[in-house]
């Protein structure tokens, strides 16, 4: 029950900041909207006021803003299609642009609550490469690799670059500066998390995703880890230290699963480590950096994302419906609202740029219709660009039946 309203929230908050989007512009620019509607499917309750009808629908999935002559051809004063080019961009475009937005305003709020990490570093540990070149609790990283460092993003992903085995940083010290060259860390990483209990990490696990060693070998939610590599662990540091420490190109993982002993030989990947943190911070400065900075990362993931799926570099496992959403909404549910308002900010930022992809039947391919008209000097028939994005809706309702298909395969390894 959790996990469906936890689910149903932070899909309507998502929806109705999108359609809002196309809503506020539309009524700007002069354009009638006729019905502004929360899900699909039978009306649930409805409202009428200043000549739009508000509803929220019995699917509580998707949602829409009706405009008049959007999709007929309507000439008068108030209608989509009378409405100059860039008008008209402005409208459809805005909709994936609120998702962006309310994904930036999530990662503030979050960042004002909890805090942000800077860039003084917390806690080194004294195995690792930094602390052996003389890098120590309390050092300001200036930069990276001749970049500014402000906040621990900065960081993190000029360390963590695959195409470098190394890396430059300058801390500053006391009013003084210094610079280090240092070897990348490293360790195994075969892909699980421990679940949280009592406030506390234990051996229960689950795989981080379905492209993780764990999950390919056949690790499950929920299983029991009691060895790695035939040596007994007992708690979450002794799982992790076992996996590092091994020497051999597959590691054995003996879980305990409903009381069932289990093995699952898999093998590791080798990822730079990073193994200092960083001191929390809650300037608004600080919260607005780190903020932005998540917001373009995400965005440019989905676009390595595209890619890799168009050159095949990711499988169809790799791509997950409403059913793995609700999945991992139920799960950041339990983790309290910290995670939930994390994959809140990432669902925005898919919704918003799947929008924008220029698929029929999706915001994307509409603007590429308009700059076409642009380029035109004329619109093209109402009526044929109506039947493309017909024939897209079918495709797109076909393609996530199969994505569906798949994610229940998933939840139950069949």
């Amino acid at each position: 029950m959790l996990t469906f309203i936890t689910a149903i929230l932070v899909f309507s908050v998502i929806v109705l900041v999108h359609e809002y989007g196309h809503y506020k512009v539309a009524r700007n620019v002069g354009i009638r909207v006729e019905e502004f509607a929360i899900g699909m499917g039978p009306i649930l309750y409805k409202k009428e006021k200043d000549g739009v009808l508000y509803s929220i629908r019995a699917i509580p999935i998707g949602g829409f803003c009706k405009m008049e002559g959007e999709e007929e051809d309507i000439k008068s004063k108030t209608s989509f299609s009378n409405k100059t080019v860039w008008q008209r961009f402005q409208v459809i475009a805005a909709g994936p642009i609120m998702n962006f937005l309310l994904a930036l305003v999530l990662f503030i709020i979050i960042a004002l609550s909890f805090g942000v990490a800077g860039n003084k570093i917390d806690v080194i540990d004294e195995n690792s490469n930094e602390y052996v070149a003389g890098i120590r609790s309390g050092d300001k990283i200036v930069s990276i690799n001749g970049k500014n460092a402000y906040i621990w993003e900065d960081i993190y992903y000029q360390i963590t670059n695959a195409e470098n085995k190394s890396y430059s940083v300058e801390i500053e010290r006391n009013g003084e500066t210094k610079q280090f060259n240092i070897d990348n860390n490293y360790r195994n990483l075969v892909g699980i998390t421990s679940s949280i209990v009592n406030g506390k990490t234990s051996t229960t696990v689950s795989p981080t995703d379905m492209n993780s060693p764990a999950y390919k070998a056949g690790v499950k939610d929920g299983d029991k880890v009691i060895k790695i590599n035939n040596i007994p662990v007992n708690t979450w540091e002794e799982i992790t230290n076992q996996i590092n420490s091994a020497k051999d190109s597959v590691i054995k993982i003996t879980v305990d699963r409903d009381g069932k002993v289990l093995e699952f030989n898999t093998t590791p990947e080798n990822q730079i480590s990073v193994r200092y943190n960083t001191q929390i911070e809650k300037s608004f400065v600080t919260a607005l950096a780190s903020s932005a900075y998540k917001t373009v990362y995400y965005i440019r993931l989905m676009f390595d994302v595209i890619v890799k799926l168009v050159t095949g570099q990711l499988g169809s496992d790799a791509v997950g419906g409403p059913v793995m959403v609700i999945s991992m909404v139920g799960e950041a549910a339990k983790s309290g609202i910290l995670s939930v308002l994390n994959l809140a900010a990432f669902i925005s930022i898919n919704l918003g740029f799947m929008n924008l992809l220029p698929i029929p039947a999706l915001d994307g391919s509409k603007l590429v219709f308009l700059i076409i008209e642009a380029i035109r000097g004329k619109a093209i028939p109402i009526e044929k660009e109506g039947f493309v994005h017909f024939v897209g809706f079918v495709v797109l309702i076909t393609l996530m039946i199969f994505i569906t298909y798949k994610d229940i395969l998933r939840l139950f390894r069949i």
